[in-house]
Protein backbone atom coordinates (compact mmCIF):
# COMPACT_ATOMS: atom_id res chain seq x y z
CA UNK A 1 0.00 0.00 0.00
CA UNK A 2 2.66 2.02 1.02
CA UNK A 3 4.77 1.56 -2.02
CA UNK A 4 1.60 2.31 -4.56
CA UNK A 5 1.18 4.86 -2.69
CA UNK A 6 4.85 6.51 -3.46
CA UNK A 7 3.90 5.27 -6.52
CA UNK A 8 1.40 7.66 -7.90
CA UNK A 9 3.11 10.81 -8.05
CA UNK A 10 5.52 9.18 -10.67
CA UNK A 11 2.57 7.71 -12.50
CA UNK A 12 0.86 11.16 -12.16
CA UNK A 13 3.92 13.08 -13.92
CA UNK A 14 4.21 10.41 -16.86
CA UNK A 15 0.36 10.96 -17.59
CA UNK A 16 0.77 14.10 -17.22
CA UNK A 17 3.70 14.45 -19.35
CA UNK A 18 2.61 12.20 -22.38
CA UNK A 19 -0.75 14.56 -22.39
CA UNK A 20 1.74 17.57 -23.00
CA UNK A 21 3.45 15.87 -25.98
CA UNK A 22 0.12 15.03 -27.39
CA UNK A 23 -1.32 18.41 -27.00
CA UNK A 24 1.90 19.82 -28.81
CA UNK A 25 2.55 17.50 -30.87
CA UNK A 26 -1.19 17.72 -32.28
CA UNK A 27 -0.38 21.83 -32.35
CA UNK A 28 2.87 21.87 -33.73
CA UNK A 29 1.38 19.16 -36.33
CA UNK A 30 -1.69 21.38 -37.53
CA UNK A 31 0.83 24.17 -37.63
CA UNK A 32 2.69 22.19 -40.54
CA UNK A 33 0.15 21.39 -42.60
CA UNK A 34 -1.95 25.12 -42.44
CA UNK A 35 -1.05 28.56 -42.73
CA UNK A 36 0.34 29.36 -39.40
CA UNK A 37 -1.49 32.65 -37.89
CA UNK A 38 0.32 35.15 -35.91
CA UNK A 39 1.25 34.20 -32.18
CA UNK A 40 1.26 30.66 -33.20
CA UNK A 41 5.56 30.21 -32.37
CA UNK A 42 4.60 31.19 -28.87
CA UNK A 43 1.70 28.90 -28.00
CA UNK A 44 3.78 26.06 -29.26
CA UNK A 45 6.75 27.61 -26.98
CA UNK A 46 4.01 27.44 -23.94
CA UNK A 47 3.07 23.57 -24.76
CA UNK A 48 6.49 22.37 -25.53
CA UNK A 49 7.97 24.12 -22.30
CA UNK A 50 5.38 22.80 -19.91
CA UNK A 51 6.05 19.32 -21.36
CA UNK A 52 9.67 19.86 -20.48
CA UNK A 53 8.85 20.78 -17.39
CA UNK A 54 7.06 18.10 -16.56
CA UNK A 55 9.95 15.86 -17.57
CA UNK A 56 12.03 17.69 -15.53
CA UNK A 57 9.62 17.31 -12.14
CA UNK A 58 10.45 13.75 -12.83
CA UNK A 59 14.21 14.71 -11.29
CA UNK A 60 12.79 16.63 -8.72
CA UNK A 61 15.26 15.20 -6.47
CA UNK A 62 18.21 17.78 -8.14
CA UNK A 63 17.52 21.79 -7.16
CA UNK A 64 18.20 23.08 -10.37
CA UNK A 65 16.27 20.50 -12.24
CA UNK A 66 13.25 21.68 -9.75
CA UNK A 67 13.39 25.61 -10.06
CA UNK A 68 13.29 25.20 -13.87
CA UNK A 69 10.32 22.39 -13.56
CA UNK A 70 8.10 25.07 -11.41
CA UNK A 71 9.30 27.93 -14.01
CA UNK A 72 8.39 26.10 -16.65
CA UNK A 73 4.81 24.76 -15.42
CA UNK A 74 4.62 28.50 -14.48
CA UNK A 75 5.14 30.10 -17.92
CA UNK A 76 2.61 28.06 -19.65
CA UNK A 77 -0.73 30.49 -19.04
CA UNK A 78 1.41 33.88 -20.06
CA UNK A 79 3.11 32.42 -22.95
CA UNK A 80 0.13 31.12 -24.52
CA UNK A 81 -1.30 34.75 -23.83
CA UNK A 82 1.41 36.36 -25.28
CA UNK A 83 0.52 34.40 -28.25
CA UNK A 84 -3.40 35.28 -27.98
CA UNK A 85 -2.18 39.43 -27.92
CA UNK A 86 -0.66 38.71 -31.17
CA UNK A 87 -3.41 36.47 -32.94
CA UNK A 88 -6.28 39.54 -31.85
CA UNK A 89 -2.98 42.12 -32.50
CA UNK A 90 -6.33 44.42 -33.78
CA UNK A 91 -8.33 43.59 -30.58
CA UNK A 92 -5.76 45.09 -28.13
CA UNK A 93 -6.47 42.93 -25.23
CA UNK A 94 -6.14 44.19 -21.61
CA UNK A 95 -3.18 45.60 -19.96
CA UNK A 96 0.31 44.85 -22.29
CA UNK A 97 2.46 42.04 -23.08
CA UNK A 98 5.20 43.96 -21.11
CA UNK A 99 3.55 42.82 -18.27
CA UNK A 100 3.37 38.94 -19.17
CA UNK A 101 6.97 39.21 -19.82
CA UNK A 102 7.81 40.57 -15.99
CA UNK A 103 5.73 38.43 -14.41
CA UNK A 104 7.82 35.33 -15.77
CA UNK A 105 11.71 36.96 -15.60
CA UNK A 106 10.48 37.61 -11.75
CA UNK A 107 9.07 34.78 -10.64
CA UNK A 108 12.03 32.34 -11.96
CA UNK A 109 14.11 34.66 -9.55
CA UNK A 110 12.18 34.52 -6.41
CA UNK A 111 11.49 30.44 -6.79
CA UNK A 112 15.24 30.06 -7.22
CA UNK A 113 15.52 31.92 -3.42
CA UNK A 114 12.61 30.19 -2.08
CA UNK A 115 14.06 27.24 -2.87
CA UNK A 116 17.24 27.52 -1.10
CA UNK A 117 15.97 29.66 1.44
CA UNK A 118 13.16 27.60 2.67
CA UNK A 119 12.91 24.66 0.49
CA UNK A 120 9.85 23.15 2.47
CA UNK A 121 7.88 25.92 1.33
CA UNK A 122 9.13 26.30 -1.78
CA UNK A 123 6.48 24.09 -3.81
CA UNK A 124 3.76 25.68 -2.00
CA UNK A 125 5.74 28.66 -3.38
CA UNK A 126 5.58 27.40 -6.82
CA UNK A 127 1.89 26.45 -6.93
CA UNK A 128 1.15 30.21 -5.74
CA UNK A 129 3.28 31.68 -8.23
CA UNK A 130 1.27 29.23 -10.80
CA UNK A 131 -2.53 29.50 -9.70
CA UNK A 132 -1.35 33.55 -9.59
CA UNK A 133 -0.08 33.31 -13.47
CA UNK A 134 -3.67 31.34 -14.30
CA UNK A 135 -5.46 33.67 -12.73
CA UNK A 136 -3.94 37.01 -14.31
CA UNK A 137 -4.48 35.19 -18.10
CA UNK A 138 -7.98 34.30 -17.29
CA UNK A 139 -8.57 37.77 -16.18
CA UNK A 140 -7.38 39.41 -19.35
CA UNK A 141 -9.11 37.04 -21.37
CA UNK A 142 -12.37 37.95 -19.37
CA UNK A 143 -12.16 41.45 -19.85
CA UNK A 144 -11.45 41.47 -23.46
CA UNK A 145 -13.47 44.56 -25.10
CA UNK A 146 -17.21 43.44 -25.75
CA UNK A 147 -17.50 42.04 -29.24
CA UNK A 148 -14.45 40.36 -29.53
CA UNK A 149 -14.34 37.91 -26.15
CA UNK A 150 -15.04 35.05 -28.40
CA UNK A 151 -16.94 32.06 -26.60
CA UNK A 152 -13.80 29.52 -27.27
CA UNK A 153 -11.82 32.48 -25.57
CA UNK A 154 -13.95 31.95 -22.27
CA UNK A 155 -13.55 28.90 -22.37
CA UNK A 156 -9.95 28.89 -21.86
CA UNK A 157 -10.30 31.69 -18.99
CA UNK A 158 -12.71 29.15 -17.57
CA UNK A 159 -10.87 26.50 -17.60
CA UNK A 160 -7.91 28.40 -16.21
CA UNK A 161 -9.71 29.66 -13.31
CA UNK A 162 -10.39 26.09 -12.29
CA UNK A 163 -7.09 24.98 -12.46
CA UNK A 164 -5.97 27.97 -10.49
CA UNK A 165 -7.21 26.13 -7.55
CA UNK A 166 -6.02 22.46 -8.08
CA UNK A 167 -3.17 22.30 -5.77
CA UNK A 168 -5.98 22.83 -2.76
CA UNK A 169 -6.64 19.57 -3.30
CA UNK A 170 -3.53 18.16 -2.00
CA UNK A 171 -3.66 20.43 1.12
CA UNK A 172 -2.81 18.69 4.17
CA UNK A 173 -5.69 17.63 6.41
CA UNK A 174 -6.05 19.96 9.41
CA UNK A 175 -4.31 17.59 12.02
CA UNK A 176 -1.25 18.42 10.00
CA UNK A 177 -1.68 22.36 10.81
CA UNK A 178 -3.07 21.57 13.99
CA UNK A 179 -0.14 20.06 15.40
CA UNK A 180 2.22 22.95 14.11
CA UNK A 181 3.98 21.19 11.07
CA UNK A 182 6.28 23.72 9.05
CA UNK A 183 5.85 22.56 6.23
CA UNK A 184 2.88 20.37 4.51
CA UNK A 185 2.62 17.01 3.98
CA UNK A 186 2.12 16.55 0.57
CA UNK A 187 3.53 18.42 -2.15
CA UNK A 188 1.68 19.90 -5.26
CA UNK A 189 4.20 19.41 -8.34
CA UNK A 190 2.69 16.04 -9.43
CA UNK A 191 -1.22 17.47 -9.56
CA UNK A 192 0.30 20.71 -10.69
CA UNK A 193 1.65 18.98 -13.60
CA UNK A 194 -1.57 17.18 -14.30
CA UNK A 195 -3.85 20.10 -14.18
CA UNK A 196 -1.03 22.05 -17.00
CA UNK A 197 -2.07 18.90 -18.95
CA UNK A 198 -5.34 19.59 -19.06
CA UNK A 199 -4.73 23.37 -19.03
CA UNK A 200 -3.12 22.59 -22.31
CA UNK A 201 -5.63 20.26 -23.85
CA UNK A 202 -7.90 22.66 -23.41
CA UNK A 203 -5.67 25.66 -24.77
CA UNK A 204 -4.89 23.15 -27.82
CA UNK A 205 -8.99 22.79 -28.47
CA UNK A 206 -9.51 26.59 -28.09
CA UNK A 207 -6.41 27.73 -30.14
CA UNK A 208 -7.72 25.27 -33.10
CA UNK A 209 -11.00 26.40 -32.89
CA UNK A 210 -9.64 29.80 -33.11
CA UNK A 211 -7.42 29.17 -35.86
CA UNK A 212 -10.54 27.63 -37.99
CA UNK A 213 -12.43 30.37 -37.23
CA UNK A 214 -9.88 32.92 -38.11
CA UNK A 215 -9.36 30.79 -41.62
CA UNK A 216 -13.20 30.72 -42.09
CA UNK A 217 -13.77 34.28 -41.56
CA UNK A 218 -10.79 35.05 -43.97
CA UNK A 219 -12.37 32.46 -46.79
CA UNK A 220 -15.47 34.20 -46.82
CA UNK A 221 -13.88 37.43 -47.11
CA UNK A 222 -11.83 35.98 -50.25
CA UNK A 223 -15.69 34.97 -51.85
CA UNK A 224 -16.33 38.22 -51.29
CA UNK A 225 -13.36 39.98 -52.57
CA UNK A 226 -13.77 37.19 -55.73
CA UNK A 227 -17.60 38.71 -56.03
CA UNK A 228 -16.91 41.32 -55.76
CA UNK A 229 -13.93 41.74 -58.75
CA UNK A 230 -16.61 39.66 -61.08
CA UNK A 231 -19.34 42.51 -60.47
CA UNK A 232 -18.05 45.18 -60.10
CA UNK A 233 -15.99 47.50 -63.07
CA UNK A 234 -12.07 47.83 -61.49
CA UNK A 235 -11.79 51.27 -62.80
CA UNK A 236 -15.29 53.19 -62.15
CA UNK A 237 -16.48 51.13 -58.57
CA UNK A 238 -19.92 50.45 -60.46
CA UNK A 239 -21.58 47.11 -61.37
CA UNK A 240 -20.28 45.53 -64.64
CA UNK A 241 -22.40 45.13 -67.67
CA UNK A 242 -23.28 41.63 -67.02
CA UNK A 243 -23.88 42.41 -63.28
CA UNK A 244 -25.85 45.44 -64.35
CA UNK A 245 -28.22 43.33 -66.36
CA UNK A 246 -28.83 41.21 -62.96
CA UNK A 247 -29.89 43.94 -60.30
CA UNK A 248 -31.51 46.45 -62.98
CA UNK A 249 -33.68 43.12 -64.24
CA UNK A 250 -34.59 42.40 -61.27
CA UNK A 251 -35.45 45.42 -60.00
CA UNK A 252 -37.90 45.82 -63.07
CA UNK A 253 -39.63 42.98 -62.12
CA UNK A 254 -40.80 44.97 -59.20
CA UNK A 255 -41.00 48.44 -60.33
CA UNK A 256 -43.46 47.26 -63.97
CA UNK A 257 -43.83 50.75 -65.77
CA UNK A 258 -42.00 53.09 -63.04
CA UNK A 259 -38.45 53.28 -64.35
CA UNK A 260 -36.47 55.36 -65.72
CA UNK A 261 -33.72 53.92 -67.78
CA UNK A 262 -30.61 56.37 -69.12
CA UNK A 263 -27.85 55.90 -70.98
CA UNK A 264 -25.49 58.01 -72.00
CA UNK A 265 -21.41 58.27 -72.98
CA UNK A 266 -18.95 60.66 -73.15
CA UNK A 267 -18.86 62.80 -76.28
CA UNK A 268 -15.64 62.69 -78.64
CA UNK A 269 -13.87 60.20 -75.67
CA UNK A 270 -11.84 58.65 -78.34
CA UNK A 271 -10.20 62.23 -78.58
CA UNK A 272 -9.28 62.18 -75.18
CA UNK A 273 -7.49 58.85 -75.25
CA UNK A 274 -5.62 59.40 -78.75
CA UNK A 275 -4.50 63.23 -77.45
CA UNK A 276 -3.92 63.02 -73.82
CA UNK A 277 -3.46 59.07 -73.41
CA UNK A 278 -5.31 56.47 -71.75
CA UNK A 279 -4.61 57.46 -68.42
CA UNK A 280 -6.14 60.82 -69.26
CA UNK A 281 -9.23 58.64 -70.88
CA UNK A 282 -9.38 56.84 -67.14
CA UNK A 283 -9.39 59.68 -65.00
CA UNK A 284 -12.18 61.11 -67.37
CA UNK A 285 -14.24 57.46 -66.86
CA UNK A 286 -13.59 57.84 -62.98
CA UNK A 287 -15.29 61.29 -62.59
CA UNK A 288 -18.09 60.34 -64.40
CA UNK A 289 -18.59 56.86 -62.31
CA UNK A 290 -18.23 59.12 -59.56
CA UNK A 291 -20.52 62.03 -60.36
CA UNK A 292 -23.02 59.87 -61.30
CA UNK A 293 -23.22 57.51 -58.05
CA UNK A 294 -23.19 61.05 -55.69
CA UNK A 295 -26.68 62.07 -57.21
CA UNK A 296 -28.34 58.62 -57.12
CA UNK A 297 -30.90 56.92 -54.32
CA UNK A 298 -29.66 54.03 -52.22
CA UNK A 299 -32.54 52.12 -54.62
CA UNK A 300 -30.91 53.05 -58.04
CA UNK A 301 -29.09 50.75 -60.21
CA UNK A 302 -26.25 51.94 -62.03
CA UNK A 303 -23.37 50.20 -64.19
CA UNK A 304 -20.99 50.64 -66.54
CA UNK A 305 -21.90 49.09 -70.15
CA UNK A 306 -18.19 49.22 -71.60
CA UNK A 307 -15.99 51.87 -72.93
CA UNK A 308 -17.47 55.33 -72.14
CA UNK A 309 -21.27 54.05 -72.03
CA UNK A 310 -22.93 53.97 -68.57
CA UNK A 311 -26.22 53.04 -67.93
CA UNK A 312 -28.42 54.22 -64.97
CA UNK A 313 -31.58 52.64 -63.80
CA UNK A 314 -33.93 55.03 -61.91
CA UNK A 315 -36.71 53.68 -60.02
CA UNK A 316 -40.07 54.81 -58.71
CA UNK A 317 -38.95 57.83 -61.63
CA UNK A 318 -40.22 59.62 -64.81
CA UNK A 319 -38.94 61.02 -67.68
CA UNK A 320 -38.72 64.96 -66.38
CA UNK A 321 -37.35 63.41 -63.16
CA UNK A 322 -34.33 61.41 -65.26
CA UNK A 323 -33.29 64.89 -67.40
CA UNK A 324 -33.23 66.23 -63.92
CA UNK A 325 -30.27 63.77 -62.84
CA UNK A 326 -28.55 63.87 -66.10
CA UNK A 327 -27.99 67.75 -65.67
CA UNK A 328 -27.06 67.57 -62.46
CA UNK A 329 -24.55 64.51 -63.33
CA UNK A 330 -22.95 67.07 -66.46
CA UNK A 331 -22.89 70.10 -63.85
CA UNK A 332 -20.88 67.80 -61.53
CA UNK A 333 -18.55 66.64 -64.16
CA UNK A 334 -17.79 69.88 -65.58
CA UNK A 335 -17.22 71.69 -61.98
CA UNK A 336 -14.08 69.24 -61.23
CA UNK A 337 -12.49 68.51 -64.58
CA UNK A 338 -10.09 70.94 -64.30
CA UNK A 339 -9.45 69.70 -60.96
CA UNK A 340 -8.81 65.70 -62.39
CA UNK A 341 -6.31 67.75 -65.56
CA UNK A 342 -9.10 67.19 -67.90
CA UNK A 343 -10.32 69.36 -70.43
CA UNK A 344 -14.35 70.23 -69.90
CA UNK A 345 -16.16 67.54 -70.59
CA UNK A 346 -19.31 66.78 -72.13
CA UNK A 347 -22.15 63.80 -72.02
CA UNK A 348 -25.21 62.55 -74.03
CA UNK A 349 -27.96 60.83 -72.42
CA UNK A 350 -30.68 58.96 -73.88
CA UNK A 351 -33.98 58.39 -71.92
CA UNK A 352 -36.74 56.22 -72.03
CA UNK A 353 -39.80 55.70 -69.62
CA UNK A 354 -39.62 51.73 -69.23
CA UNK A 355 -42.99 50.41 -70.35
CA UNK A 356 -45.39 47.67 -68.46
CA UNK A 357 -43.70 44.08 -68.86
CA UNK A 358 -41.12 45.80 -70.93
CA UNK A 359 -37.72 43.64 -70.54
CA UNK A 360 -34.49 45.47 -69.65
CA UNK A 361 -33.34 44.63 -73.13
CA UNK A 362 -36.13 46.54 -74.81
CA UNK A 363 -35.60 48.93 -72.60
CA UNK A 364 -31.56 49.50 -73.38
CA UNK A 365 -32.36 48.95 -76.94
CA UNK A 366 -34.77 51.89 -77.23
CA UNK A 367 -32.47 53.96 -74.63
CA UNK A 368 -29.41 53.69 -77.13
CA UNK A 369 -32.35 54.58 -79.97
CA UNK A 370 -32.45 57.27 -78.23
CA UNK A 371 -28.78 58.25 -77.43
CA UNK A 372 -28.15 58.40 -81.21
CA UNK A 373 -30.30 60.32 -81.31
CA UNK A 374 -28.89 62.93 -78.87
CA UNK A 375 -25.15 62.43 -81.10
CA UNK A 376 -27.54 62.82 -84.23
CA UNK A 377 -28.46 66.68 -82.80
CA UNK A 378 -25.42 67.84 -81.56
CA UNK A 379 -24.31 66.01 -78.71
CA UNK A 380 -23.90 67.47 -74.91
CA UNK A 381 -28.23 67.04 -75.03
CA UNK A 382 -30.71 64.67 -73.32
CA UNK A 383 -33.41 63.36 -76.00
CA UNK A 384 -36.02 60.82 -75.12
CA UNK A 385 -37.86 57.94 -76.69
CA UNK A 386 -41.00 56.91 -76.78
CA UNK A 387 -43.52 54.92 -78.50
CA UNK A 388 -41.95 51.30 -79.46
CA UNK A 389 -38.60 49.95 -80.61
CA UNK A 390 -39.97 49.88 -84.22
CA UNK A 391 -41.46 53.61 -83.88
CA UNK A 392 -40.05 56.16 -81.71
CA UNK A 393 -40.82 59.11 -81.01
CA UNK A 394 -37.90 61.16 -79.98
CA UNK A 395 -38.19 64.67 -77.75
CA UNK A 396 -36.28 68.05 -78.66
CA UNK A 397 -33.08 68.12 -77.03
CA UNK A 398 -32.36 69.45 -73.88
CA UNK A 399 -28.99 70.87 -73.61
CA UNK A 400 -26.58 70.04 -70.52
CA UNK A 401 -23.76 72.01 -69.43
CA UNK A 402 -21.63 73.52 -71.65
CA UNK A 403 -22.03 73.06 -75.51
CA UNK A 404 -19.86 70.36 -77.06
CA UNK A 405 -16.61 71.77 -78.94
Amino acid sequence: MIAATADAPATLLQVAAAAHGVAAASLTGFGLRHARQRGWRWWLAAAWLAALGVMLAALSGHVLARILAEALLLQWPLTLLIGLRRFHARDALPLHASIDFAFILAAVPVLAVTFVAARDLAPWAGAAAGSLSLLYAALVALRTPAGHASPPLLALAAAQCLLAFAPLAVLPAGAGWAAGATSPAADPLALRAVSSALGITVAAFVLLTLVGQRTEQQLRASRQRLRTLANMDALTQVPNRRHFHELAGEALGRDAGKSVLLMFDVDHFKGINDTLGHAAGDRALTLVSTSMIEHLRERDVPGRLGGDEFALLLRQADLRAGVGVAERIVLAVQRRAAEHRLPQLTLSFGLVQVLPHERLDEALRRADQALFEAKRQGRSCAVTAEGDEAHPVFSESQRLGLAAA
